[in-house]
């Protein structure tokens, strides 16, 4: 009989977790998340909570393919809340499914001995700090978007472009080949299809990059691709590589994301540690006051 109780104690007294940002059908947001004060430890209990439930961990210990130093378990702390706060915006479903199983912060990364602002290396995101939320999302596609050559992608480009490759993954082009892409360099309307003068580099790349300007910076990504069909189409290719990878990475993850930024997403993030926070001490308050399941 206490043991019924106690749930029905626990149902009145604990507030319900909040749905994840993603799937908030309204915008608006109806807590006001400037009057919360969630502390360190706060923020810390619930970066270990996330990291547990999509099994992935902060490791300090570089691949044997990366240079740099990784940073100590008390330098991490400090970055710890921005990065938890940027894939805060995931279903755990799609975390779970990109197989992601370590997380490194580091300085000097280099891949190959050139410097690089993250990699990702199978199962693996190395990030140099400080960094941005366009790399986090950028390395998180590449997690999830293992194929190298996808026709139906390189379709989309003007039929005379050629990706040209980069320092870190060169491509062998042929005379041909080389004068196309020298060309489309130049070529204004050709670079209005493509987010950043790294995306025409590889296939990979432009994916990865696309893919990170619609997440980060969803308002001027709607700018590009207003002036670019070619992005626009290429948005519709993302959401559908996503969409097939994850089913969970729905139409109510893009409406999300389109009133989203990095700020919001932080405080969405804090306001959840702070009402976890708060629902394990009225729990633990609960279990103490006497309604405790008999032995």
């Amino acid at each position: 009989m206490k043991l019924i109780v106690l749930f029905i104690l626990l149902a009145r007294a604990v507030p319900s977790q909040p749905h994840p940002s993603w799937k908030k059908k309204d915008p608006a947001r109806s807590v006001s998340v400037d009057a919360v004060q969630a502390t360190p430890e706060m923020i810390q209990e619930e970066c270990l909570r996330v990291a547990k439930k999509c099994e992935f961990s902060i490791s300090y210990t570089l691949p044997g393919q990366l240079t740099g130093t990784p940073l100590s378990p008390e330098e991490a702390q400090s970055y710890l809340p921005q990065f938890f706060a940027a894939i805060d915006i995931f279903p755990v479903r799609f975390i779970k499914e990109t197989k992601l199983n370590t997380v490194v912060f580091c300085r000097d990364l280099k891949l190959r001995g050139m410097a690089a602002g993250g990699v990702a290396c199978g199962n693996t995101i190395c990030l140099k700090v400080p960094f941005q939320s366009h790399v986090i999302y950028h390395e998180m596609f590449h997690v999830a978007d293992p194929v190298r050559e996808n026709n139906d992608w390189t379709k989309l480009n003007h039929r005379k472009f050629v990706y040209g490759g980069n320092l870190y993954n060169p491509i062998t082009l042929d005379a041909r080949d080389r004068a196309r892409m020298e060309s489309s360099k130049k070529n204004m309307d050709q670079m209005k299809d493509f987010v950043s003068e790294y995306a025409p580099t590889s296939e990979t790349e432009d994916r990865a990059e696309t893919f990170a300007r619609m997440v980060s910076h969803p308002k001027d990504f709607l700018t590009l691709a207003q002036a670019s069909p070619v992005l626009t189409k290429k948005a519709e290719r993302i959401k559908a590589i996503l969409r097939d990878f994850a089913p969970a990475m729905n139409r109510d993850f893009w409406s999300f994301i389109a009133t989203s930024d990095d700020a919001t997403r932080r405080d969405d993030f804090q306001l959840r540690a702070t009402i976890n926070a708060q629902r394990k001490k009225e729990k633990k308050a609960l279990l103490n006051s006497g309604y405790q399941k008999k032995s």
